[in-house]
């Protein structure tokens, strides 16, 4: 729900961008912000960031003669 919401306010976003010429910088900023807070939310549900269960946790299985 939150991830729809977020979507939603980087669209809105977009368009004051285009309708509000004066302020690009600080919409561009704000877009910037909204879309980073984007993406670590997706790679956290995919598990990729650390401390998430995902493939990349710290947990693998012992290979002999691969690990130290």
């Amino acid at each position: 729900m939150l991830l729809l919401a977020l979507i939603f306010a980087l669209l809105v976003v977009l368009v004051m961008m285009v309708v509000l010429r004066q302020w690009t910088g600080r919409l561009a900023s704000l877009a910037t912000l909204i879309a980073a807070a984007i993406v670590a939310l997706w790679l956290a549900e995919l598990g990729l960031l650390p401390g998430s269960k995902g493939p990349l946790t710290a947990e693998r299985p012992f290979v002999p003669g691969l690990d130290r």
